[in-house]
């Protein structure tokens, strides 16, 4: 797959750390002249403060992108290859002939909405969740696409690819909430895009409102924040990261609807002491 340019979406979706965006802009530049490392730190002091941290930019790109290190007289260079090697989802195992026509019934794209009859589109069968992620063969985890989008969402699935084990660990529970949860968690205080947290709440079932899901866990005793960034491509996209975690009750449903009803109360207590 070719590397991404500086300025695309695609860059931006899978690095987050705009130093390290810089950086890379500098490397794919100079692939041809790779530049040394004062030269890369220049080049980082002149867009961000002066204690900006190079070795944490190139750790975050490497997380993605193969960069070589090069001794030229005793003078480091650092040389952008490709991508590294993750590994990607495979083929997803076939579903049966009945499940199959339930989920292509509509007879449209789920994506661009391209019908057979109307714009002669081939649509075929496609996991939300790849299987080799924890996704299952259910109808909420499956999705008619037409080729075209089909091609589209797996190269955009390939950007997630790198967090492959921290999905296939959380999309493995039944309830939405605990799913999000792990997620967070296995990111270890890192920041997580909200289409990945969708991705995975709707790894059993479809959440049509993974936000309230995520809201949910405040219930539990459970801190986390978010931050919009509008400087990753056309869109902007939210992030969301783990403060505080508390022990799973054993009962996650009924725990959430107990902590509502304790509020509600309490609330109410509150207004009725006001009057």
């Amino acid at each position: 797959m070719p590397l991404p340019p500086p300025e695309s979406e695609q860059l931006a979706a899978t690095v987050s750390n705009p130093a390290a965006r810089m950086l890379y802009g500098l490397l794919y530049r100079r692939r041809q002249r790779p530049p040394s490392r004062p030269e890369a730190r220049f080049f980082l002091n002149t867009g961000f403060p002066a204690d900006v941290d190079l070795d944490r930019a190139l750790r975050d790109l490497r997380a993605s992108f193969v960069i070589a290190e090069l001794s030229d007289d005793e003078v480091v260079r650092f040389q952008l290859g490709g991508w590294v090697e993750h590994p990607e989802p495979v083929d997803d195992p076939p579903i049966s002939d009945r499940l199959r026509a339930e989920v292509l019934a509509p007879q449209r794209c789920a994506q661009c909405g391209s019908t057979p009859l109307r714009d002669a589109a081939e649509l075929d069968v496609a996991y939300r969740l790849p299987a080799a992620w924890g996704g299952v063969a259910e109808p909420d985890n499956l999705e008619p696409l037409c080729t075209q989008c089909a091609v589209g969402k797996r190269q955009y699935m390939e950007v997630h690819a790198v967090h492959a084990d921290k999905i296939r660990l959380a999309a493995g529970y039944d309830e939405p909430q605990r799913r999000i949860g792990e997620l967070l968690k296995a990111f270890d205080g890192g920041w997580v895009r909200s289409d990945l947290i969708s991705m995975v709440a709707s790894a059993k079932e479809y959440q049509d409102d993974w936000q309230r899901r995520l809201r949910d866990l405040r219930f539990l005793g459970w801190e986390y924040t978010h931050e919009k960034r509008h400087h990753e491509g056309a869109r902007i996209w939210t992030y969301y990261r783990l403060v505080r975690w508390q022990p799973w009750p054993e009962n996650i449903h009924a725990a959430i609807k107990a902590e509502e009803r304790r509020r509600k109360v309490m609330k109410r207590a509150r207004s009725d002491s006001a009057e």
